[in-house]
């Protein structure tokens, strides 16, 4: 039996963020030839901004996206070309660093460059018997 690809999946979520917290976007991937135009790289021509945003809208697969009275926003090219453009491209570049592999900041893990805490080393010039 041979090995399936199963397509990749990439779920942006916001927690945390003012504006977009709770938030929930499920996408597919992109095969290397629609990545390398949406990324403009190699000989291949960038995407526009509308084709960006057409190709962010058919990879769409759920949102938990609603209206003010909470009519969840169907997923259709037409209804988020119909949403704020701020919005959108802030989905859809969260969408785009996703697929580029861009993850998340890094947590504060080490300190804050001060010294190190380990003892210096002397430096001082070797010893004649040392040195010869």
């Amino acid at each position: 039996m041979g090995f399936v690809k199963k397509p990749r999946r990439i779920h942006l979520r916001f927690q945390g963020d003012v504006e977009l917290g709770g938030l929930e976007v499920a996408l597919r991937g992109l095969n290397v030839a629609e990545y390398l135009e949406v990324m403009g790289l190699g000989e291949v021509e960038a995407a526009s901004v509308p084709d960006m945003i057409r190709r962010f809208a058919q990879a769409l697969i759920s949102w938990n996206l609603e209206t003010e009275d909470g009519v969840p926003v169907p997923i259709t090219e037409a209804e988020v070309f119909a949403l704020d453009q701020d919005f959108v491209m802030r989905l859809a570049s969260a969408w785009i660093e996703a697929l580029a592999g861009v993850s998340a900041p890094l947590g504060q893990s080490s300190p804050d460059g001060g010294p190190s805490p380990v003892a210096s080393i002397p430096m001082e010039p070797l010893s004649e018997s040392l040195a010869g």
